[in-house]
């Protein structure tokens, strides 16, 4: 390709994502002019089971499972009231155990941990 036809593909090609701080330049990928708009029903198709899966939709029906993890950073995604709930409580006592774990309140039983404690045992 001539450096001007390269120049013009990269700057139509290129993918800024500024919000999670990504580029993605695809102007060097050898693929048909028109695959982009070919894959567009399959893209919206696995955007749409994405967002059902976010939505709370069954992800492992032989277990009637769903997938969590999208609530667990962000509780307000949680299907139902009760989900949400939960997430929050025990998130919130996760950061106070660790808290009383930095505060020195909570310790390894016999006030072992880190090098003090290994220290003294050995003494």
């Amino acid at each position: 390709m001539v450096q001007e036809t390269l120049w013009q593909s990269y700057r139509r090609q290129l993918c800024v994502c500024r919000g999670i701080d990504l580029s993605l330049d695809i102007s060097r990928m050898r693929f048909e002019a028109d695959y982009l708009e070919s894959m567009a029903p399959r893209m919206q198709s696995a955007f749409d089971a994405m967002q059902a899966l976010e939505d709370g939709a069954i992800a492992n029906p032989d277990e009637n499972r769903r997938v969590g993890h999208y609530w667990l950073r962000t509780p307000e995604l949680a299907p139902n009231a009760e989900i949400r709930q939960a997430i929050v409580e025990t998130l919130s006592e996760v950061k106070a155990f660790s808290a009383s774990v930095h505060a020195g309140q909570v310790r390894a039983p016999g006030g072992g941990g880190g090098e003090k404690g290994a220290a003294e045992g050995a003494a």
